[in-house]
């Protein structure tokens, strides 16, 4: 094979895996971010379904660029192993980002990044979500 076709085929390659979805996250647990195994997760985006628990949506306040932010809020996200972790939702720079939060009850579905602060026990870990789809509402 000659080194043109060689170039192409990789080529060719590279821009096939780089049209992958950049967005697709591993589904697990919330078990399995809290195992022993928890810091293999640092700053992977995972999905994790569950109910929100303890839903505290924070005031509209002011980012460093001037900018206010709203639905800023922290939860706890339930999933069906009996296991909790808590949630955070930076918000966003218009009024209606509060409009669509969880409410308490909820099942939802959350694509987020995970934070292990502590990956010994006790294991401290924490979700960033950067996307929250409500599944099912009491």
């Amino acid at each position: 094979m000659s080194r043109l076709t060689c170039g192409f085929l990789t080529l060719g390659l590279l821009l096939c895996t780089s049209s992958l979805p950049a967005s697709a996250s591993e589904q697990v647990s919330i078990q399995t971010l809290l195992s022993p195994d928890a810091g293999s997760y640092q700053r992977h985006t995972v999905t994790i379904e569950g109910v929100v628990k303890n839903m505290s949506i924070h005031p509209p306040g002011m980012d460093r660029q001037g900018c206010v932010v709203y639905g800023t809020s922290t939860f706890t996200l339930d999933d069906e192993t009996g296991s909790t972790i808590p949630t955070e939702v930076l918000g966003a720079c218009k009024p209606s980002a509060a409009l669509g939060l969880p409410k308490n009850g909820d099942h939802v579905r959350v694509i987020a990044v995970v934070n292990v602060f502590r990956s010994d026990h006790p294991r401290k870990v924490r979700l960033q979500a950067t996307s929250i789809e409500v599944l099912n509402t009491p």
